[in-house]
């Protein structure tokens, strides 16, 4: 299963919609993960997958008020996901533990770190061209059997930065 991930749109329609379109075209994928900040901006994009998970942004009423909420937790053939906006704010140790692969948002940066099994995403921002003085990026997430493989691109879609990592039963392990 393909999943494309991304984070901290912030109302710029043009990236989002670019991003998605070669996501769906070249990566082919079926789910579409949002990080927050801004939930309402993948509301249109909801027809065009088969799934579309979101988590509300700090800033957003209903990450406030608890309306939405602030984690999900997902399984996909076998591995938990954890989906969440600040990776600070949002998770106890509980929820890491549980959880093989944490995708989370709010820095701007992206990051793909392994640490003791488990996978750390953020797949960085869409916000517009420079932000934080990181250009935007955003990553696809493929789970299959044995292999999980997790890429950030840029807006030029190239490799920012990949990982290719074995399953097994006490987490996710580098590939060769």
């Amino acid at each position: 299963m393909k999943i494309g991930i991304v984070s901290d749109t912030h109302r710029n329609m043009d990236l989002l919609n670019q991003v998605v379109e070669w996501m769906s075209r070249r990566e082919r994928i079926s789910v579409l993960y949002h990080l927050g900040d801004d939930y309402n901006d993948v509301a249109e994009l909801g027809d065009q997958f088969s799934e579309l998970l979101q988590v509300p942004g700090l800033y957003d009423e209903r990450y406030r008020t608890g309306e939405a909420p602030a984690k999900l937790f997902e399984t996909v053939y076998g591995i938990s996901l954890l989906l969440v906006h600040s990776l600070e704010k949002d998770t106890d140790y509980d929820d890491i533990s549980r959880s093989d692969i944490i995708l989370h948002g709010h820095t701007h940066r992206h990051e793909l770190r392994l640490d003791d099994g488990k996978l750390f995403f953020n797949p960085g921002h869409l916000k517009g061209s420079l932000d934080k003085n990181m250009e935007p990026t955003f990553g696809v997430l493929t789970i299959e059997d044995r292999v999980v493989e997790a890429a950030i691109y840029d807006l030029k879609f190239d490799t920012v930065q990949s990982m290719e990592l074995i399953r097994s039963e006490s987490g996710l392990y580098r590939a060769g």
